[in-house]
């Protein structure tokens, strides 16, 4: 799980005894299904699951193909043993007073425990590393462990017969409810049911006198931001723990050290920085790493950090003239447009994930100009790697703290796991500027209100919690919150997502899930009408969509499913409801052929139109100081694990939807809108058709930087039939900073307000001197179904080896998607657009850059490009 295997590998960095050793147990390994007559067979990685081992061996076919993963639900009903041997000569194991520990980093998920035949623990928690002090059993020479795999979902099963608790919930199965296990992994409205088993993450042999078991870093940067203090806490285990000696060392982001004290006893020691090196969020400033380094003296154990030094706040004050609080972060004193995207597990099998992999999906963020991304509840704490990697990329992280979309039980074993669960990760990743809110859990308030559970808001007594039939509020408000408050007191908590106000989805406190677009059990909305749909913080909306093309056809074997409406296209829908809901927002929208390719493609469109609608209206309401309307728009979701119809910006196979790029150009620091509007006045209070109607554009630009804009602001109205510039104008603006700044009001032209509906606006912001564009936009009038656009002439022009410009003629041209034209899928998805989904009137050349990774090699005869867009 994004850690480098090694093959029982003693690790030493020095062969002095006295130092802290650690020996993987990695090879060797084998697994079969208990109570049966399976034969032990090898792994085909480790660390693993039950799932990859049974593929590798083709005992079960992919489920990511056809309709696979429906043949293979008995996998997680069954029990499953791993095992192996091997042999311990641990560097310190010569020592009466040495500690030899067997750690798990993670189990998957309740698992029995055997070393030389003896039983050790049975572990009930996925999210949690388990260590046991084998100091009296481990040999000295050949040893077996046995890991045991009880199937999860029948614990769940028979927990909650036991409990006699109801567990009500959206998605997967009750069972879930009472397992500390990956809430999707029972299923979920964008993923399928697959209930994995196994070891996920290392095992490996710690051997020591004495180790540093937390290095606890608290930072804190003076509001002038001149001066920071860094305090560090070492805790010790071990012989020595207590008389042991340690330096501590801090080194600024160039490598160079700057301080570095001995710490006699356990006491914190502070550093003070002056005039340090801050880190920000992507689009504000440097992502500067320090590094803290402790060492026992002697060499026992070194352990080092990486930290970042900002200052943190969650901003929650009334909005002068309204109702409500806002909800934004500060870093660093400036208030932050929080714009990203929510994160699931980002594949079905988490032990296949890699740094690289993880560093792709997340470099795809960045360059999406995305600065948040949201850990959503029904996954994982993710691995190191993935928030190392946010930490240098400036993303911030809200995290959720793994529950989610129900009443959860109250009993003593699940609190003490959630403790111990969350006691856990928020030591593990507290450190990381990165991570910026730790949340409650995902949905569980508004699913109580929703089902009118006992939830009393006012009802301060924890005790009166446990006893109703939301018990679960206890885990939100009295455990979760006193431990991130205890562990990780400089980063703000919220009880859940959504939460705030006189309801949990108030549009008017805290932030909220917006999901009236889409939802079946909400009042549908069209996407148009995202403007009424904000509050002061989105942290979920969303449209779905196909994934791409080529995706599908890769993963549906036989040619008679591929089209949209077969077997295995339903079942990729995951959630009921939602062909049809899909199916209606393109019967209203656009006009669309019915083979595959067409109607796949149009669902992307359909979703890009969708972020477009929804990501402007959210930002155009970041005012301003005392005008923070709303001030973060996290769409559902970033990415994928699977190849369903989902709500991603990228499908499984991390290929850019339409939608990336509309977000991506939406999430610039720089950013114009116009919305067309229509005044009516009657002739008299009865008349249907004595009406004079004017119609004009509300025009506004946005501004994330924290500098002034002086710009020019090209306003034009073009016809969509022939593009014929009917009227242009150019103004003189300045754009204050961090905010957005609403224009002026232009009235359509008056040989055409009888006919509106045939004229686009066309605005672009130009940089005074050079006339640079340095934002544009098209709006065009709705639906896109009532308009023909098969008259634009588009051309694709290469101006050099990596860059093509993109005009049109003859029209308007809308959502031009650019694609490599070859049927090498390796060539294809090596070659990264810099921009696409592009909307032009005559006039506004694009051009649009190539980016190809270095481990492909480009055909001799070069990259063709071509293009299809929206008729």
């Amino acid at each position: 799980m994004g850690r480098t295997a090694l093959a029982s590998t003693l690790i030493v960095e020095d062969m002095v005894s006295k130092i802290r050793t650690r020996q993987h147990i990695d090879a060797g390994w084998e697994f079969a299904q208990a109570n049966s007559d399976a034969l032990f067979r090898h792994v085909s990685q480790f660390p693993t699951v039950n799932h990859l081992d049974l593929m590798h061996h083709g005992l079960i076919p992919d489920p990511r193909k056809d309709l696979n993963y429906q043949k293979v639900q008995w996998v997680g009903e069954k029990e499953w043993i791993y095992k192996t041997t091997f042999d311990f000569f641990g560097a310190t194991s010569s020592s009466q007073d040495a500690h030899h520990v067997l750690v798990f980093e993670g189990l998957d998920t309740h698992c029995r425990i055997r070393l030389n035949g003896e039983h050790l623990l049975r572990t009930d928690n996925m999210f949690l590393e388990y260590r046991i002090d084998v100091t009296d059993k481990i040999l000295h020479g050949t040893n077996n462990l046995e890991l045991y795999f009880e199937s999860t979902f029948l614990v769940g099963k028979k927990l909650e017969k036991d409990q006699g608790f109801k567990n009500r919930f959206w998605n997967g199965d009750s069972s879930r409810m009472n397992t500390r296990k990956v809430p999707c992994h029972y299923g979920w409205d964008w993923g399928p049911t697959l209930l994995t088993a196994g070891p996920w993450r290392p095992i490996y042999v710690e051997s020591y006198l004495t180790r540093i078991s937390d290095l606890h870093i608290d930072v804190e940067v003076a509001d002038s931001l001149d001066l920071a203090r860094v305090t560090v806490n070492l805790k010790l285990e071990g012989s020595l723990a207590e008389t042991a000696v340690s330096k501590i060392e801090l080194f600024e982001p160039s490598g160079r050290k700057i301080l570095e004290d001995k710490v006699a006893s356990r006491r914190p020691h502070t550093f003070v920085v002056n005039k340090p090196c801050l880190w920000y969020p992507l689009g504000y400033g440097d992502q500067a790493l320090y590094t803290v380094r402790a060492t026992i003296e002697g060499g026992a154990d070194i352990v080092s950090k990486r930290i970042g030094l900002r200052l943190c706040e969650l901003i929650q004050r009334p909005i002068p003239g309204q109702k409500g609080l806002t909800f934004f972060f500060r870093i660093n004193n400036i208030p932050i447009y929080s714009q990203g995207t929510d994160w699931i597990p980002p594949d079905v099998f988490l032990p296949r994930m890699t740094p690289e992999r993880y560093r792709s999906w997340l470099t795809w963020a960045a360059e999406g100009n995305q600065n948040m991304i949201r850990v959503w509840g029904g996954g994982i704490y993710e691995d190191d790697v993935f928030y190392d990697t946010c930490d240098e990329l400036g993303i911030l992280i809200w995290q959720d703290y793994m529950l989610g979309c129900g009443a959860y039980p109250f009993h003593q074993y699940l609190l003490d796991s959630i403790k111990a669960e969350a006691e856990y990760n928020v030591t593990r990743m507290r450190h990381h500027p990165c991570i910026v809110l730790w949340c409650g859990n995902n949905e569980d308030y508004m699913f109580a209100e929703i089902y009118k559970l006992d939830y009393d808001k006012f009802d301060d007594n924890p005790q009166n919690w446990i006893k109703t039939n939301f018990p679960g509020r206890y885990y939100y408000e009295v455990t979760l919150k006193e431990v991130s408050e205890k562990l990780s007191p400089r980063v703000p908590y919220h009880l859940s997502s959504p939460y705030g106000g006189s309801h949990s989805n108030s549009p008017l406190e805290g932030d909220i899930h917006s999901w009236q677009v889409w939802m079946a059990d909400q009042p549908r909305y069209p996407y148009q009408d995202y403007e009424k749909l904000t509050g002061r913080f989105v942290s979920e909306f969303g449209m779905k969509s196909f994934p791409c093309t080529r995706t599908i056809n890769a993963l549906i074997t036989d040619p008679k499913q591929q089209h949209h409406q077969s077997n295995v296209m339903d079942a990729w829908h995951m959630a009921p409801e939602d062909q049809r809901t899909l199916s209606m927002y393109l019967i209203d929208n656009v006009r669309h052929d019915n083979d595959l390719d067409s109607y796949a493609w149009a669902t992307q469109l359909i979703q890009a139109e969708s972020t477009d609608y929804s990501s402007r209206a959210f930002r155009r309401l970041w005012r301003g100081p005392g005008k923070e309307e709303c001030a973060g728009c996290l769409i559902w979701q970033l990415n994928d694990c699977f190849p369903a119809v989902s709500w991603s910006l990228l499908d499984s196979n991390m290929r850019p939807k339409m939608a990336y790029f509309v977000a991506k150009r939406n999430y610039q620091s720089l950013l114009v809108g116009a919305t067309r509007r229509v005044s009516e006045k009657k002739a008299n209070e009865f008349t249907h058709v004595d009406i004079v109607r004017e119609t004009h554009a509300e025009l506004w630009a946005s501004n994330l930087s924290v500098e002034t804009v002086e710009a020019d602001i090209e306003v034009a109205f073009v016809t969509i039939a022939n593009g014929d510039c009917v009227q242009r104008t150019i103004t003189a603006v300045t754009l204050a900073p961090n905010r957005s700044t609403e224009l002026e009001l232009v009235k359509f032209p008056k040989l055409y307000q009888a006919s509106p509906r045939s004229l686009v606006v066309s605005v672009r912001l130009l940089e005074r001197d050079t006339k640079q564009v340095l934002a544009r936009y098209i709006e065009f009038p709705q639906p896109l179904r009532h308009h023909e656009f098969r008259d634009a002439t588009v051309l694709v022009r290469q101006v050099d080896e990596l860059s093509w410009s993109v005009s049109v003629s003859n029209g308007v041209a809308k959502a031009i998607e650019l694609y490599v034209d070859t049927e090498d899928d390796g060539i294809a998805d090596a070659c990264v657009f810099s921009d696409n989904c592009l909307n032009l009137v005559p006039g506004d050349e694009q051009v649009v850059k190539l980016k190809v990774r270095d481990s492909v090699k480009i055909p001799k005869g070069g990259i063709v490009i071509k293009e299809r867009h929206y008729c």
